[in-house]
């Protein structure tokens, strides 16, 4: 399986999309990104497990109802263990990776979190902008390309 590893804020919610709304449980995602997220799941196939601080307080169920309300639909299965922010995002990854099986290529799209042994793995998007063209394609190609776990 492909698993995108995903924060929010920064990567769906933009400087563009920062109009709360009560109807989303927070903020909408940008539509530009949501096309471009979109876009990669329909051609790669992969699976996303939600990496952000949205997880804590907030069910799974409540993620998957907050991603279909946005567009993005069946796409969520599951969220990193979180450690209370005494650890780098890459060690709750670690965790997730460590946990799971059958991953064959994931890659992390996140706009400020340092990912310790998993930086390589990082693709890291402006908090204006989120998930452009340009970082669509790279997740693409990374994905596609089958990296070693």
């Amino acid at each position: 399986m492909k698993l995108i590893f995903l924060d929010i804020d920064g990567v769906l919610v933009t400087t563009n999309s920062l109009t709360p709304s009560d109807k989303y449980f927070g903020h909408t995602f940008d539509k530009t990104c949501v096309q471009n997220l979109n876009e990669i799941l329909n051609f790669t196939g992969a699976k996303i497990v939600i990496s952000s601080s949205w997880r804590e307080g907030r069910t799974l169920v409540q993620l998957q109802s907050i991603f279909k309300a946005n567009g993005l639909e069946d796409c969520v299965i599951g969220v990193t263990p979180s450690f209370n922010g005494e650890t780098i995002r890459g060690a709750e990854i670690k965790a997730y990776i460590d946990s799971f099986d059958g991953i064959e290529s994931f890659v992390i799209i996140d706009d400020e979190e340092s990912m310790g042994n998993f930086e390589s793995f990082l693709i890291e998007t402006d908090f204006r902008t989120g998930i452009t063209k340009s970082v669509k394609n790279e997740v693409i190609r990374r994905l596609m390309i089958n990296p070693t776990v």
